[in-house]
């Protein structure tokens, strides 16, 4: 993918003087407890998942509990890395270590199931339905499960290590299809374009200085406090919700932004 025009960069740095806007406040806050890591986000910003305190915990879109996954009682092996959760927040699915070859898909009800893979696990994502999980691996497979009870239904051999995300894969009750939002995840030159939006045009941008959400006229709309982490910041598929991940030592703090109009399309 080609990168952006160093344009971006320069709108970025030079409309904190002309379009400075007051910081958003943030709409929720989470203090984790010590060791505790932040996990993933659900697309629509409807739920966030942490690691705290041997369990995964499933916090709902105002920042409070909604359930938790007590894997420590489960296994000591099992260290969450790459984490998914279902459309509908009532499912989540995890790999292990580097060395560990399970997946496993959590229902909020207390089931769970492990799922073993021909190589370790690299990357899981629920469809779009909420009904299947797809997990690929370090070797090279990509494998479809169904939700919840983890049925193999299809596997298919690609180009390793694989990430979910871009991946297509069909079966006989239609397509599901997974797909990388257009820019998100590429360094651009000084700044890190967070996600973007092409109708209307919108995009999260991130620096050392200013995390900072413009139009393509390069005004800015909407702006959080910059962080030393600057990246670890997840903005929802519509705008609508933003995460900050601030790390400080060993205490690692949540701060949950509602984004609205005119940043949010």
């Amino acid at each position: 993918m080609a990168k952006a025009p160093l344009v971006l960069v320069s709108l970025l740095v030079l409309a904190s003087a002309a379009n400075a806007q007051n910081y958003l406040e943030p709409a929720w806050t989470k203090t984790l407890s010590k060791g505790g890591r932040f996990l993933t986000a659900h697309e629509l910003g409807r739920c966030s998942l942490v690691d705290q305190n041997g369990a995964i915990e499933v916090l709902d879109e105002t920042g409070a509990l909604s359930w938790r996954w007590n894997y420590r009682k489960v296994s000591r092996l099992i260290y969450p890395q790459e984490t998914a959760v279902s459309p509908d927040c009532d499912s989540i699915a995890t790999t292990g270590s580097a060395t560990y070859k399970y997946t496993w898909l959590v229902e909020r009800d207390g089931k769970s199931v492990s799922i073993g893979t021909m190589g370790t696990p690299s990357d899981v994502a629920f469809d779009t339905t909420g009904q299947y999980l797809l997990i690929g691996t370090f070797s090279g497979m990509l494998q479809m499960h169904a939700r919840p009870t983890g049925d193999l239904l299809l596997t298919r051999a690609v180009r390793a290590p694989i990430s979910i995300e871009g991946i297509e894969m069909a079966n006989d009750n239609g397509r599901v299809a997974f797909k990388k939002r257009e820019g998100a995840g590429v360094e651009i030159y000084d700044a890190w374009l967070l996600a973007s939006s092409a109708d209307p045009k919108r995009r999260w941008l991130a620096s050392t200085d200013r995390i900072a959400c413009l139009d393509d006229q390069g005004r800015v709309l909407a702006e959080i406090p910059s962080q030393t982490f600057y990246r670890e910041v997840v903005v929802s598929r519509d705008f609508g919700k933003v995460v900050r991940i601030d790390r400080a030592g060993s205490t690692t703090r949540l701060f949950g932004y509602t984004v609205t109009a005119p940043c949010k399309p």
